[in-house]
C-alpha cells in the first residue's frame, strides 16, 4: 500500500525556480500548498494561479528572512491559518552570493546564515509546534558543496554545510513524529550570472554528461514523502557531480556557479 501523502504543505521560495517546481508537483498530487516569496510578488501570483488550476487550495505569503525568527513564526502561522495544520515543510528559499575569505563581509555572512540556515531552523521549530498529525516531513534543499566544499562562495557553502548537519540533528530530535531529510541538487538551473553555454559545459563534465531539470528535484521530494523509513538522509540529485568535484572544477579557485 502506498504511503499516504501530506495534505498541506509550505514551500519557501515557492514562487520561482526549484521551489516553484516542487510546489506544482505537490499540487498535481492533491496537496494544498502555501508558497512563500520575498521579492518575487509577480511570479508568486503567476505560480498561485497555476496551482489553483490544479484543483487545490493555494496561497502566497510574503516574508523577509533577513529577520528569520519573526518571519518564520508569522509565515507558519499565516500558512496554517489559510490551509489548516501543516504536515509538510519544504525549505527551498536561499541566496547565493560569490565571496572568498578575503572578500566576505559581515553583511554577506549574516545574509547567508539568516536566510539559508537560521530561517529553516526556526521554520522547523514553528512547524513542529503546530503539528497535529503523527505523519509529517521536513525537506531541506541543501547543496552537495556543503559536504564537498568548492572555493568561491564561502558564506553560502558554510551555511549549506550547517544545514546538512541541522537536517541530521533534527531528524533525531523530531523522530518519530517528523521525518527530516535533505535534497542536494546538482546542475539543475543556471545562476543568474551564468551563461547557458557555461552551464551546459558543467553538466557535460558529470558522469551522466548532462544537466538536470527542476522536475528531477520535485520527483525526489515525492520519493522522500513516499519512503516512511527514511530520515536524516541527504539525497544527491547531481548526475554524480558530487563524486569527483575536482574533475568538474579543474580551476578550484574559480568554479562555475551552481544553480
Amino acid at each position: 500500500m502506498p504511503h499516504p501523502l501530506p495534505k498541506t504543505a509550505l514551500v519557501t521560495g515557492g514562487a520561482i525556480r526549484i521551489g516553484r517546481s516542487i510546489a506544482l508537483e505537490l499540487a498535481r498530487n492533491g496537496i494544498d500548498v502555501a508558497i512563500h516569496y520575498a521579492n518575487s510578488a509577480a511570479a508568486a501570483e503567476e505560480t498561485l494561479a497555476e496551482l489553483r488550476t490544479l484543483g487545490v487550495q493555494a496561497v502566497a505569503i510574503p516574508a523577509d528572512f533577513n529577520s528569520p525568527v519573526t518571519a518564520a513564526e508569522s509565515l507558519i502561522a499565516n500558512a496554517r491559518s489559510a490551509l489548516g495544520p501543516l504536515d509538510l515543510l519544504v525549505n527551498s528559499a536561499a541566496i547565493f552570493e560569490a565571496a572568498t575569505l578575503t572578500t566576505t563581509t559581515e553583511a554577506n555572512w549574516d545574509r547567508h546564515l539568516d536566510i539559508n540556515l537560521k530561517a529553516p531552523f526556526f521554520l522547523t521549530k514553528a512547524f513542529a509546534a503546530q503539528l497535529k498529525t503523527s505523519m509529517a516531513s521536513v525537506i531541506n534543499i541543501v547543496d552537495w558543496r556543503g559536504s564537498v566544499p568548492v572555493p568561491g562562495h564561502a558564506a553560502y557553502t558554510i551555511a549549506k554545510a550547517a544545514l546538512i548537519a541541522q537536517t541530521q540533528l533534527l531528524a533525531q530530535e523530531l523522530g518519530p513524529r517528523i521525518r527530516v531529510n535533505g535534497i542536494a541538487p546538482g546542475a539543475i538551473l543556471p545562476a543568474p550570472n551564468t551563461s547557458q553555454e557555461a552551464f551546459a559545459a558543467r553538466g557535460a563534465r558529470n558522469p551522466l554528461h548532462r544537466i538536470g531539470e527542476p522536475a528531477d528535484i520535485a520527483r525526489a521530494v515525492l520519493f522522500l514523502l513516499q519512503s516512511p523509513f527514511v530520515t536524516g538522509e541527504i539525497l544527491h540529485i547531481t548526475g554524480g557531480e558530487h563524486l569527483a568535484p575536482g574533475t568538474h572544477y579543474p580551476n578550484r579557485m574559480n568554479p562555475v556557479s551552481p544553480d
